[in-house]
């Protein structure tokens, strides 16, 4: 008898063969099971998906399918869906291997009926979808976040089309705007160029700039709230959208009320106007006071010197060469007061000026001991000088430099007891020198040191003996020093003494 030929010219035995190289080969695993769960038929998909290397292996172990959930819940579910619909499609379980591994899977199923309708087993298949089940976790995970600070931020975020319309905008943008949500706030705006900037032109500057380069950053407007129209400063970062072609889509971005900043800035603006212009008037007043000042004081010093000199005949009482004396000494302080008054009041005007030179110390500091030789002889001190041999010269102002020194000896002389030492070290290092001068004297609080450079702040302990002063001497020399590009500083020990230290660059260019 012969075979029996097929559509295509096959045989059922090539038929049935085909068939089981389809199944085989299938990229998803096929089953049949009994109601219990009993594996009946299994495709080699099928056993490698639940971990094993072949059928006869997965139905060797004796495992069930049900015994490869992992939520035992799922296979009631899976029952109840079967016999109510009869198959099952894309039924998402866990699935767990033998050796404890987990992956997900999509099952397919549909029951088998024996001839009086009863179900006697199931049909279906599993496909792997773990990769697919992650990146929808990591999407899900990725928009929560995403919702979350969206919601949260502290500051405004927004969307806006390119002709003015609010698209999206968080809580803390729709409440900065005066609004109860954000579909109050998107349907209220209808143009952000006339209803939200103070300046009509702003928005055509956020425009401009964004599509020269597309991200906006630290851009400072003022703006009207827009339900209630008061005026704030905000500061805005944005970006521009752009398609896959690169045409433009809408605007991003976050919006930050700066309003105390501005109002900061604008106060700290105001009040160093003040200053400075108060600054100058103090500067103007000390400079018209001193030349006011300056000329009575010229008539009482040459007076006084023609009268101790005895120009015109002598003074018939003693006593009367006492009196001009003081009076020549306090005209002389004064004078010098008034002299240190303008050399601030220039300062603070910026109109100090150098006439540089070349300085050899050695004579510099030979000529500032001679003026004081005398006042450090009365005083019972001893003075001791260590200079570099061929230390090379500075160029400084030399009356400047003079004026530094003199002030800082004095200083050593006025607050040091009789039997104590001055000592003057000079330091030459490759790009300065330094001129220490050290005394043994009364020293200076720590909680002090800076205050003596504060013009017309004295120490407590000058002010507690009544040390002469106007405490304008340190604060002068500092500047000096600074207007040569080096500095003054200050190490001071109570009980101890004082060192202080004139740093002048040793390579000054004029």
């Amino acid at each position: 008898m012969a075979k029996r030929e097929n559509p295509g010219g096959r045989t059922d035995a090539e038929l049935l063969t085909s068939l089981q190289r389809t199944v085989e080969n299938a990229g998803i695993g096929l089953y049949e099971t009994s109601v219990s769960g009993v594996i009946v038929f299994a495709n080699q998909a099928l056993a490698e998906l639940l971990g094993f290397d072949s059928v006869d292996a997965l139905k060797e172990s004796g495992l069930t399918i049900h015994d490869f959930y992992e939520d035992p819940e799922d296979i009631r579910r899976f029952r109840g869906k079967v016999e109510k619909y009869q198959n099952v499609d894309s039924f998402l379980i866990r699935i767990r291997r033998p050796d404890g591994t987990k992956i997900w899977v999509s099952e397919k199923g549909a029951a088998n009926f024996n001839d009086d309708g009863n179900i006697i087993g199931y049909t279906g298949s599993l496909t792997d979808v773990t990769e697919l089940k992650d990146t929808q976790d990591r999407l899900a995970q990725a928009e929560e976040d995403y919702r979350r600070m969206f919601e949260n931020m502290p500051i405004g975020i927004y969307r806006s089309s390119l002709d003015g319309r609010q698209l999206r905008s968080n809580p803390a943008l729709w409440k900065l705007n005066g609004f109860v949500s954000e579909e109050d706030h998107l349907t209220s705006v209808k143009d952000i160029a006339k209803e939200w900037y103070v300046e009509p032109t702003r928005r055509e500057d956020f425009k401009r700039e964004l599509e020269e380069k597309g991200i906006l950053e630290n851009f400072e407007s003022e703006i009207f709230r827009h339900r209630t129209r008061e005026r704030i400063w905000i500061e805005e970062t944005a970006y521009l959208v752009r398609d896959q072609d690169g045409n433009p889509l809408f605007y991003e971005g976050t919006v930050q009320e700066i309003t105390q900043r501005k109002r900061a800035e604008t106060s700290t603006l105001e009040a160093k106007d003040n200053a400075e212009r108060a600054n100058r008037s103090k500067s103007r007043f000390l400079a018209n006071m001193s030349h006011e000042l300056r000329t009575p004081l010229n008539s009482i010093i040459g007076f006084s010197d023609m009268i101790r000199q005895e120009t015109f005949g002598p003074l018939e009482n003693e006593r009367y060469k006492d009196y001009i004396a003081t009076i020549a000494n306090s005209a002389d302080m004064l004078l010098k007061l008034i002299d240190d008054i303008l050399e601030i009041a220039k300062m603070d005007a910026g109109k100090l000026s150098l006439s540089l030179e070349l300085l050899d110390l050695q004579i510099v500091i030979s000529q500032c001991l001679h003026l004081l030789e005398q006042r450090m002889h009365n005083a019972g001190l001893s003075i001791s000088v260590s200079i570099p041999k061929n230390l090379p010269p500075i160029e400084a102002d030399a009356r400047r430099i003079h004026q530094i020194m003199v002030n800082l000896l004095s200083n050593s002389v006025k607050h040091t007891d009789p039997g104590g030492t001055i000592e003057i070290r000079v330091a030459g290092y490759a790009e300065f020198v330094d001129i220490a001068v050290r005394d043994t004297g009364s020293g200076i609080p720590e909680d002090e040191m800076e205050l003596v450079f504060v013009p017309f702040e004295r120490s407590r302990d000058a002010v507690r003996l009544a040390k002469e002063g106007t405490g304008l001497g340190l604060p002068l020399a500092r500047e000096l020093a600074r207007q040569h590009g080096g500095d003054l500083m200050l190490e001071s020990t109570v009980g101890v003494g004082t060192t202080a230290t004139l740093r002048l660059p040793s390579n000054r260019q004029s």
